[in-house]
């Protein structure tokens, strides 16, 4: 996909106007938030996603994610692309000394910010030393990565955790049930990984299929 990102900061608490009559929405730091633009296309569409913090007077990170032809990666001065939000959001105070201030719009404005990784996995996910008694196990984000576009960063992860923990302790992956049912033949710790990694990997790689088309 090679989406890129970049942070904005918006003020702790800071207002979304209502419709006119209306007391405008004060925000709060536990909440989550996603301001729509009013473009559409996809060289111009926009969506500031705000994630919830502890910390109700605390700055309010604002990621930005977007194709890496997306205009605003264009404008490269902070009062350019001041003008370039206030048109995309109108009901926001992105207003010349409104909330966000000129010195934010510079940094904004000539931050290159980054890119997230190409959708991809490891086929393996498991080793273990010539014993059988020890290993290394892989989860999250070293077995896969992928943009965050199918909302599925933290779901993926407890995934491979909860597989992995049933493949310790001799469990099917899949349906959580005994794979031995004679107590005194219980599975090998090196059995247990390579259950984990024969039964896990296929959704690993379904998971992928998806984001790349998801992207």
């Amino acid at each position: 996909s090679f989406l890129r990102i970049k942070v904005i900061q918006l003020p702790p608490q800071f207002e979304i106007p209502d419709a006119e009559g209306k007391p405008p929405l004060i925000t709060k730091g536990e909440d989550i938030y996603a301001l729509r633009s009013i473009y559409t296309g996809p060289r111009n569409y926009l969506s500031l996603g705000l994630l919830p913090m502890k910390d109700n007077n605390a700055v309010r990170p604002t990621n930005i994610i977007t194709r890496p032809d997306h205009e605003i990666w264009g404008v490269k001065d902070g009062e350019a692309l001041r003008a370039w939000f206030q048109t995309a959001f109108p009901r926001m105070n992105f207003k010349q000394g409104g909330m966000i201030s000129d010195e934010e719009w510079d940094r904004f404005a000539t931050a290159e910010g980054t890119r997230f990784p190409p959708c991809q996995y490891s086929e393996g996910m498991a080793v273990w030393d010539e014993s059988g008694s020890s290993g290394v196990a892989l989860v999250g984000d070293a077995i896969h990565a992928f943009s965050p576009d199918i909302g599925q960063g933290v779901n993926a992860g407890l995934a491979d955790v909860v597989s992995l923990d049933h493949a310790l302790l001799g469990l099917d992956t899949v349906t959580g049930q005994e794979v031995s049912k004679d107590s005194n033949t219980k599975p090998s710790f090196q059995q247990n990984l390579e259950r984990y990694q024969k039964q896990h990997a296929p959704e690993i790689a379904s998971l992928i299929r998806l984001a790349r088309f998801g992207a």
